[in-house]
């Protein structure tokens, strides 16, 4: 499932903006495409920093689409009685840095937005902006035929052609205004919104350049690909940021099956292998202690991940021990 959120703010010491106009152009042309069942769409009014924060912390979202009034090196949001809010370029991008597990695509159609896209473009695989005033009509447009190419599957790169090109077909000025920036080591021609799933961040991080090379490569040749989130592993709040994320290569003792691992280095070596064992071996995992071996050696349970020396691009291999050695059993495997 694909999430889009809608944000808008239109101050009321601000020229009035068809926001609403915009907002059901984007969801009429999703609708009508041959994905619109894959589309999550949540828009929210009257944006505050307060609103901002708690819409991408409650819904998660894979696209940020921003309609609203800009300046130099700012978006101006909303106070609550109404007024402009100003949100500075260095703001946007730390609020923004919470969220980059999940954002694919961001777009800030509002005036002079360019700068504050180019801040934001480490944080998400591609963003748009505007490299001066736009006019109303053109940004909703734009955005019309963007949302439109998106839904029926096409690239970043393509839907913002179609979204530029119905600007020339319906005679608006500003062709040249939308600006389209991408994180380093991204093709927007080749990137699809794919949702949140793991299959969908494998894509992702087939392209991403804080993965190891060579995991990359193993998830270009279709690795699997495990996402262990903070929550599953246990993890407190304060070790949540996305700088503290290690990319494993992972191997099981009885099957030649190899995966690519997503993983909090906070996260204990214990808790960290009883989670990929629920998730890869499923049956009688309870009687079993897991573990981490690496180059022979168990990794002591206790120890978080960072602890134990585990560092982005190492193999680790994934073993059971069970509870009651006396019953000899047979190592797990698939039916």
């Amino acid at each position: 499932m694909i999430k889009l959120l809608i944000l808008a703010a239109n101050p009321r010491d601000t020229q009035p903006l068809r926001l609403g106009r915009e907002a059901r152009w984007i969801e009429g042309r999703i609708r009508e495409s041959n994905a619109a069942g894959r589309f999550t769409i949540r828009s929210a009014w009257a944006v505050t920093v307060d609103e901002l924060l708690y819409q991408l912390n409650s819904f998660e979202p894979n696209v940020v689409h921003f309609v609203g009034h800009g300046e130099s090196g700012e978006i101006i949001l909303e106070t609550a009685s109404g007024a402009s809010r100003p949100l500075s370029q260095a703001a946007l991008a730390t609020i923004f840095s919470h969220f980059r597990q999940w954002l694919q695509l961001v777009v800030l159609n509002a005036c002079y937005s360019a700068d504050q896209a180019e801040s934001l473009a480490e944080h998400a695989d591609a963003v748009i902006g505007m490299t001066s005033a736009v006019g109303d009509a053109a940004a909703v447009e734009f955005a019309a035929g963007f949302y439109r190419a998106l839904g029926f599957g096409r690239s970043v790169q393509d839907a913002f052609s179609q979204g530029v090109a119905m600007l020339t077909v319906r005679g608006l000025p500003d062709a040249d205004v939308p600006k389209l920036i991408h994180r380093a080591g991204v093709d927007p021609a080749r990137l699809v919104l794919a949702g949140a799933s793991d299959v969908a961040i494998s894509i992702r991080r087939a392209e991403d350049p804080r993965v190891p090379e060579r995991l990359r490569g193993l998830l270009q040749d279709g690795c699997e690909f495990l996402l262990l989130s903070d929550q599953a592993t246990r993890l407190p709040q304060r070790h949540a940021e996305e700088e503290n994320r290690i990319f494993l290569e992972l191997g099981m003792r009885q099957s030649d099956a190899v995966f690519v691992v997503e993983v909090n280095r906070f996260a204990e070596v214990a808790t960290a292998a009883t989670v990929l064992a629920e998730r890869l071996v499923p049956r009688e995992t309870h009687s079993y202690d897991w573990t981490l071996v690496v180059k022979g050696n168990p990794l002591a349970g206790s120890l978080s991940l960072a602890m134990a020396g585990l560092r982005s691009g190492d193999r680790v291999l994934l073993v059971g021990n069970h509870r009651m050695p006396q019953w000899a059993p047979q190592m797990l495997s698939s039916p």
